[in-house]
């Protein structure tokens, strides 16, 4: 066995047998003792970054906005409410639009109008108020582009973006799909656990505080990092998480490599072809980790051999620090031997979201990106990107946010040393 794959190998038996078992972390058996001492309540879904199922689900019922909350929502709100009560069931509906228009592109097409909808739940189905629920997560998901219109996602390449995408995520090639099916148990006074089934990649790998469709950045440097192998939303896969100290949260994760958005299939079983990660992440509490922390992620993917794609590796560092109660900075750095079909060899971003209000966001970055060696033909140009937005939100179900993009020395149009990207989101979420 390859050095990599035995680090891999190790790092997930590490992080299933110490996070679970550690007793430097709280005891299952003793939920109510560690609240009355002030310790921190890290819900199971802590395994998860911003993209999960829970952590979407959670966030609108108390959203602050700039007009009054309907009294249709009062009532539909407490409808929802009535079902996670009773049965430990919370579900919800939401709708990302993003519209985007170029001043320059190689082709005729300069503006790009997609969505991802989603239908998403999650049943806790036993010990429900306890230190170790188990539940079951489900997502139906949907990506395309909206009426004659490239989708953001094209949109980007049509421009000449190479590892720099300007409307990353909203595909056009993403089927109505079962996207999230999968089992997540918690441990240890909810401070470590695992999920197991079909799982959505971004959700767990690298997970960062920006890393989600709902805050202020479309670009892809500032959402997955483009040195990150990837394989498709939907993988059958496995991650464990948890928390040794206070301080050190480790995790291992295995996917299949090969998975396809918007396809159901089970293929991994005779392939054995995966994209493996270990991270280890430092943070000052348990409690301050969604906002403060310095994560370390090595990855490492296998060769697909009938795709023709390479194996590779590679790794990532991301920082985020709320400084304030509306500033939070954050900076990521990434570098891949280009291997895996990865976008970038090495990819690095600083930026800060300062909150004007709750749930009212200025957000301003700056990244740059070494486009991957190819085969053949000459190697890319660097690239670099400006990129500022505001989010505001409407009602507690309806945010917008206007964007703008400066996408400089774009590596597959090398006519063009600059070009400008005007965006507008809206998200629906009830």
């Amino acid at each position: 066995m390859k050095t990599s794959e035995t680090l891999i190998t190790l790092g997930m038996v590490l992080a299933v047998v110490l996070a679970l078992c550690s007793p430097f972390s709280v005891s299952a058996q003793q939920p109510e003792s560690s609240q009355q001492s002030g310790k921190p309540d890290v819900q199971p879904s802590s395994i998860a970054g911003p993209e999960g199922v829970a952590q979407n689900l959670k966030a609108p019922e108390a959203r602050t906005s700039i007009f009054p909350k309907p009294s249709w929502l009062k009532s539909y709100n407490g409808w929802k409410k009535h079902f996670k009560d009773a049965y430990g069931l919370s579900f919800g509906l939401s709708a990302y639009l993003l519209y985007q228009k170029a001043n320059e592109s190689l082709s005729d097409e300069d503006d790009g109008f997609g969505g991802i909808y989603r239908f998403q739940g999650s049943w806790v189905v036993f010990a429900r108020d306890t230190g170790h629920p188990g539940r079951i997560e489900w997502r139906v998901e949907n990506r395309n582009e909206i009426g004659s219109f490239l989708s953001p996602s094209q949109l980007g390449g049509e421009i000449g973006a190479a590892a720099l995408n300007t409307g990353f995520g909203y595909s056009d090639n993403f089927s109505t799909d079962l996207a999230v099916l999968n089992w997540t148990q918690a441990f240890n006074d909810k401070r470590a656990g695992f999920a197991v089934g079909r799982l959505a990649f971004d959700v767990y790998l690298d997970a960062f505080m920006f890393q989600t469709f709902s805050r202020g950045f479309f670009n892809r440097v500032f959402l997955v990092n483009p040195t990150l192998a990837t394989t498709g939303i939907g993988a059958l896969g496995a991650v464990a998480k948890g928390f040794l100290t206070d301080n050190i949260l480790i995790s291992g994760q295995i996917y299949d490599g090969n998975a396809a958005s918007g396809e159901f299939d089970f293929d991994t079983f005779e392939e054995h072809e995966w994209l493996k990660a270990v991270e280890i992440a430092w943070t000052p509490s348990v409690n301050r980790y969604k906002t403060d922390h310095i994560q370390f992620t090595y990855w490492d993917k296998d060769e697909r051999e009938e795709a023709g794609v390479p194996k590779g590796s590679g790794w990532v560092v991301s920082a985020s620090w709320q400084l304030t109660n509306r500033l939070i900075p954050f900076t990521r750095f990434g570098h891949s031997d280009s291997g895996a079909g990865v976008a970038a060899e090495s990819a690095a971003s600083i930026g800060f979201e300062f909150a004007t209000r709750k749930d009212q966001a200025w957000s301003m970055g700056a990244g740059w990106a070494k486009p991957s060696k190819k085969p053949s033909g000459p190697d890319l140009d660097d690239e670099y990107v400006v990129e500022t937005s505001y989010k505001l939100q409407i009602w507690p179900f309806l945010s917008l946010t206007p964007d703008l993009q400066l996408l400089l020395n774009p590596a597959n149009n090398p006519d063009e040393s600059n070009v400008w990207m005007f965006g507008l989101r809206a998200i629906l979420n009830l």
